[in-house]
């Protein structure tokens, strides 16, 4: 926190210097990436991958950065099912192979019903219903505005 003098009141106002936390969604439905981006970028700096590929490329990017040039991803969202790699491929792709991304927490958007020890096996924090999308919007500034 620091001071700001306003001349043109002649007062002092206090100001909250703060970095946005970064999200990757994820998620090859063009609609519910806009949905949830729109949702989410109010508060968090939010990038968008429409597949697995894709995410795992981005990731891949970032993790081969120079440190301080690119800074890692502070939570990554991803559909469950996607064409191609799925939601849990991206988070185990996380847990054992992006050095720099290891540690952030995933949540899984799905239709299906899976269990939490299903969701945790595969490295995953959370799972939410896709079409909850207040509940995703909840869950993450729990997660990232403490």
């Amino acid at each position: 926190m620091f001071m700001v003098l306003n001349e043109d009141l002649g007062s002092y106002e206090t100001t909250q210097k703060t970095m946005r936390k970064k999200i990757l969604l994820v998620d090859d439905s063009p609609f519910f990436l806009k949905a949830l981006s729109d949702a989410l970028s109010v508060d968090f700096h939010v990038e968008t991958a429409s597949s697995g590929e894709k995410a795992i490329n981005l990731l891949e990017e970032i993790d081969s950065a120079k440190p301080g040039d690119i800074g890692p991803f502070d939570l990554v969202i991803t559909d469950l099912e996607m064409t191609g790699l799925s939601g849990y491929d991206v988070s185990q792709f996380i847990r054992n192979k992006n050095r720099r991304n290891k540690f952030i927490p995933v949540i899984i958007l799905t239709g299906k019903d899976i269990t939490q020890e299903e969701a945790r096996g595969h490295g995953c924090a959370a799972y939410i219903p896709k079409t909850n999308l207040g509940k995703v919007v909840s869950m993450t500034r729990i997660l990232l505005l403490r």
